[in-house]
């Protein structure tokens, strides 16, 4: 009774979307999540997530980006919930940043329609930002927000739909792999499949632990605050964003790692920079902190958003979006899984080729995780997938 074709171990984005895609193609899976599905005890939660095509991190990220936004558009068919709200994007930073150009890179490698904006232009067609004169900006009209619950909430619908069975509140505490198949543990029973998909976020160095994968995990923090003029910051009035601040300084207690070197431009862009939101799921405009906060482990993390957390994103708004420094309504903590480059994981165990991986997210993984299931789903199914996924192997590391 407890055999199926595939185990899925986590029950966050990627999990949930590996479930529809594997149970649609008429596989018997289970998913286990230590939580309830759509908890705010990992990565996604917060009302929204930022989906872009100027992809500053890679060009090869762009063909990978662009079938996320189909499967994201499916699900709405399927669903007929509305998950992706199309707002525009302004990414900012010197000229010279990784950010400004990897921006620029991806949009004209892939030819992406953009335009390319001095510090006037962008201040004078938004008008709430306040930049330095060496400031240069990318547009993308293109760019979006996914209701990051919703489209969890969503794909557990679709995934239940379909005919996986979700093991909720049930933590997988081992699994072994052999040639003949997977086991997994929980305090409930004992699972066996032919193979299993690993998908656990933040847990991810736990459950592959025999991998020594070099997975870091960071405190990050996400500020909701009720600006001085609301109307300035409403959806379809202000853009999404995305800032490289440089080396400005940070108010003392905020826990700023310094980027580590690695061959991806996204930790150097990390240094310091921030992104926001205008008003979407909350009558507040969202500010996080996109930089590498202190390594922490999610099991003993301080999920308690301080008044160093607020100080820190409240300097970056005094400076660069005043209007927006009002009262701060409340806050949140969230984590990232970071590899040393910042590129994801996914790949097969390279010792149990029936065991696949999808891990090390960086901070940048939600908008993807709607093709990481496809991809899940076509490397159980055949080894192979459509995605060019060789950027993401764990060979890299060796």
């Amino acid at each position: 009774m407890n055999t199926s074709d595939i185990l899925i171990i986590g029950g966050g984005a990627m999990g949930t979307a590996a479930a529809f895609e594997l149970a649609r193609r008429g596989k018997s899976v289970r998913i286990f999540e230590q939580f309830a599905i759509g908890h705010d005890l990992g990565s996604s939660h917060g009302y929204s997530r930022i989906i872009r095509r100027a992809y500053y991190e890679h060009p090869d990220y762009v063909p990978f980006v662009m079938r996320a936004y189909e499967l994201w558009r499916k699900l709405e068919r399927l669903s007929g919930e509305r998950l992706l709200t199309t707002t525009g994007i302004v990414e900012m930073g010197a000229a010279d940043s990784p950010l400004f150009r990897g921006s620029v890179l991806s949009c004209t490698q892939h030819n992406i329609p953009h335009e390319i904006l001095d510090a006037a232009q962008i201040m004078r067609r938004f008008p709430q930002f306040v930049v330095p004169e060496t400031m240069r900006g990318v547009w993308q009209q293109d760019a979006g927000i996914l209701a990051v619950e919703r489209c969890i909430l969503t794909y557990r619908l679709a995934a239940r739909n379909a005919g996986a069975l979700l093991h909720e509140e049930e933590e997988v505490l081992d699994f072994e792999a052999s040639k003949s198949g997977v086991r997994v543990r929980t305090r409930k029973g004992t699972y066996r499949a032919k193979q299993a998909v690993v998908c656990a976020g933040a847990w991810a160095g736990r459950m592959l632990a025999d991998l020594n994968l070099p997975l870091t995990v960071t405190r990050q923090t996400l500020g909701f605050f009720t600006p001085k003029k609301r109307e300035l910051f409403e959806l379809g009035k202000f853009p999404l964003f995305l800032m490289d601040v440089g080396h400005e300084p940070r108010p003392q207690g905020s826990g700023m790692n310094v980027a580590r070197r690695s061959r991806s431009p996204a930790v150097a862009a990390r240094n310091h920079s921030f992104y926001g939101f205008p008003f979407f799921g909350v009558d507040c405009m969202k500010v996080a902190d996109h930089s590498h906060g202190p390594t922490v482990t999610p099991g003993t993390v301080d999920r308690n958003f301080n008044a160093a957390d607020e100080a820190n994103l409240r300097a970056f708004l005094d400076a660069h979006i005043p209007e927006a420094a009002g009262r701060l309504s409340f806050g949140k903590v969230c984590l990232y899984t970071n590899t040393p480059d910042c590129d994801f994981i996914l790949d097969a165990h390279p010792k149990h080729k029936n065991v696949f991986i999808a891990a090390g997210f960086s901070g940048h993984g939600f908008k993807f995780s709607s093709a990481v299931g496809e991809i899940m789903a076509e490397l159980c199914g055949s080894g192979k997938t459509q995605q060019r996924i060789e950027r993401f192997a764990i060979k890299r590391f060796a």
